[in-house]
């Protein structure tokens, strides 16, 4: 069987009160040739009826269920893994999330201009109580490589957490295979997995298309270090992590590796908030 030209995962756990929601999002989208799965993880609440009765008005969605239930990375993993499978372009999509309704057509359209670029990220909104911010990446971002051979590395690298949810075209499955389970967490690691997409110019960036995010989840709480030990060890490993993308990078002098490795440690604080003696 051929692949659909677009695949759109929803990794679901007792999602019941958003769910509808966001696969109307989907099914809205500007773009009607694409597939979206819904993969079920046991939800105990009224999840899967939800599901299976959006599935029963839309043929384009169909619903996949976990035999039993995974832990977090698992089941993200098996939605990354189906997607890339049973599409050209997949993406991801949180069960209380939405995007602008030509998120689809413009980052399939812009992969599509840019055939060495394996992930397409527009802006983020982020919305909390209310609230509402309005996340671009810094210009450089998607210039990291010619920046690196001019010996120029940011103090941070800067991008949303939530290019993840961008579209990718199917090769990208093998970076994000090799990184997924590296920090050992669901803290941080949609950030540590895009890095190596980034500073290997891998992503095109499109202004415009918008990916609403909604905060508040608790997955800080769940997920997050509390002790001294904890927050330090996952800083150390996010770090060492991205730092070892040097081997993917061109040659460069030791002092630049060495800001290289400043970069990430800055960018683990920042993306985990963990603050070790009050100040690093």
């Amino acid at each position: 069987m051929s692949k659909s030209k677009v695949v759109v995962v929803f990794p679901v756990y007792n999602g019941a009160k958003t769910l509808k929601k966001s696969l109307q999002c989907i099914a809205d989208q500007d773009l009607p040739d694409f597939r979206a799965i819904i993969l079920e993880n046991q939800s105990t609440d009224d999840t899967l009826e939800i599901a299976n009765q959006f599935c029963a008005k839309d043929d384009r969605f169909t619903v996949v269920r976990n035999e039993q239930h995974l832990d977090m990375l698992d089941n993200l993993a098996k939605a990354a893994r189906i997607g890339a499978a049973e599409g050209e372009y997949f993406c991801l999509r949180a069960c209380d999330d939405e995007s602008s309704l030509d998120f689809l057509s413009t980052l399939v359209a812009s992969l599509e201009g840019a055939p060495t670029k394996l992930l397409a990220a527009g802006a983020t909104k982020r919305i909390r109580d209310g609230h509402v911010r309005r996340l671009t990446p810094n210009k450089n971002v998607t210039e990291f490589q010619q920046m690196y051979r001019r010996g120029k590395v940011p103090r941070n690298l800067t991008f949303p957490a939530e290019w993840f949810y961008g579209v990718y075209r199917s090769a990208a499955i093998e970076i994000l295979m090799r990184r997924w389970f590296d920090l050992g967490t669901p803290w941080c690691f949609a950030s540590y997995v895009v890095a190596e997409f980034v500073v290997r110019d891998l992503v095109v960036y499109v202004e415009g298309p918008t990916y609403i995010f909604y905060e508040g989840s608790g997955s800080e709480q769940k997920y997050g270090a509390a002790k001294f030990k904890d927050k330090l060890r996952q800083r150390m490993a996010y770090t060492l992590g991205c730092y070892r993308l040097k081997e993917q990078l061109p040659k460069a002098s030791l002092l630049v590796q060495l800001r290289f490795f400043a970069m990430f440690w800055n960018d683990a604080r920042r993306k985990t908030r963990y603050k070790l003696l009050w100040i690093f």
